[in-house]
């Protein structure tokens, strides 16, 4: 029992610190069946009425995707009374509902937070009377260790979120501010477009300020969306060709490149990564940007690619002006901006978050008057 009990405070100071829901389960089902040597187990958890399976150890696919109803079988029974059940014969038990061949008992315990009932965790074993009371008593500590740890990523997240609105409500002026500019823009735009005089070189010269303004708006929208997300980022990975991803880019950016910046790209072309293409090239866009606008008096932005001791190594770097020493660690911050006119401030924190996200590492190193290096590097075992 004293063995069992040190296992499950391993798992509370685990639980404590995990940051996903994922992690809560995947590591709550291992523990125990460390601890309790049962043949299987699910973890369901209550919405509405329906109790719908998160994880799982044992079971087939068709019986665990089953959804059963509060007061349905074992399973409904304790999610509807919060009182946990050991059943030692499941094959004398009415209540069993069959979900693996040749279980023959079963321990079903309530996660309950606040005295309200959240799911259950369920666990089988394929010899009769297998569960003492000891087990449950210590599932229903470990149960609760798990409810309290996912109350507290949920609170976690809500005020990462308050925090996060919060400073979006602070730069509230500064983005109305660009938007009514970029406004303005396009109402000049309208004027000069009902002129009956439209030469060739007005028509594109309009065509280029409505096409930034668009972009900037919505280069504006984009960053708060993003900025405000909490919890996991789901990334949609797949395989990309990294030289055209980047030709992309600077396909992108080429508008509002001025002609006394000169762009150098050097990428092994064999290089594929396995990345959310449109948030890792929204990234690339970010730090391509920021290279562009650090150079008002033209120079040299340099985009390589390759591969070193192993791993992906992408570096932007640029002519410009530079970042103070005491700006660099800074510049990762939401709201900190480094000589620029416009924007949200957020655009480098979200370049760290999304590179992260991806298991990658981003770096940077500058000098004053001689320009900025950002170094992205894949973490090792990263596709």
């Amino acid at each position: 029992m004293d063995e069992k009990l040190k296992m499950v405070n391993f798992l509370g100071q685990y639980l404590a610190a995990s940051r996903s829901e994922g992690q809560i389960f995947d590591m709550a089902l291992m523990i125990s069946q460390n601890v309790m040597g049962f043949d299987h187990a699910i973890i369901r958890m209550l919405e509405k009425d329906l109790l719908i399976t998160r994880s799982h150890i044992g079971f087939p696919r068709d019986a665990a995707d089953i959804v059963i109803k509060l007061g349905e079988g074992i399973t409904g029974e304790v999610a509807k009374t919060g009182q946990a059940i050991v059943s030692e014969d499941t094959q004398k038990d009415p209540r069993f509902l069959k979900g693996v061949d040749g279980c023959r008992s079963e321990l079903c315990v309530p996660l309950t937070y606040n005295k309200a009932t959240i799911g259950v965790i369920n666990l089988e074993s394929e010899k009769p009377g297998f569960f003492t009371k000891q087990d449950k008593s210590v599932m229903e500590t470990l149960a609760s260790q798990m409810a309290a740890a996912m109350e507290t990523k949920r609170l976690r997240d809500e005020l990462m979120r308050a925090e996060k609105l919060s400073v979006v409500g602070q730069m509230a002026s500064s983005i109305l501010h660009d938007i009514r500019n970029d406004i303005h823009t396009l109402n000049i735009s309208a004027d000069l477009l009902k002129s009956r005089e439209l030469n060739p070189r007005l028509v594109k010269k309009v065509s280029e300020m409505v096409k930034g303004s668009g972009e900037n708006i919505y280069g504006l929208i984009e960053d708060i969306f993003e900025f405000v997300k909490t919890g996991e980022s789901r990334l949609y990975k797949k395989g990309v060709n990294l030289s055209g991803l980047l030709r992309s880019v600077l396909e992108e950016t080429k508008s509002g490149t001025p002609d006394n910046v000169r762009v150098n790209l050097s990428s092994d072309e064999s290089i594929e990564i396995e990345v959310d293409r449109r948030r890792f090239k929204r990234a690339l866009l970010n730090l391509v940007s920021n290279g562009v606008e650090a150079m008002p008096e033209g120079g040299e932005l340099t985009i390589s690619a390759s591969v070193k001791g192993g791993r992906v190594v992408i570096e932007i770097g640029d002519t410009g002006v530079g970042i103070e020493n005491w700006h660099i660690e800074k510049i990762w911050e939401p709201l900190f901006t480094h000589g620029k006119k416009r924007g949200t401030g957020l655009g480098m924190a979200i370049v760290k978050k999304i590179v992260e996200d991806h298991g990658w590492k981003i770096g940077v190193e500058s000098h004053i008057g001689k320009g900025t290096t950002f170094t992205i590097t894949q973490a090792r075992g990263t596709p």
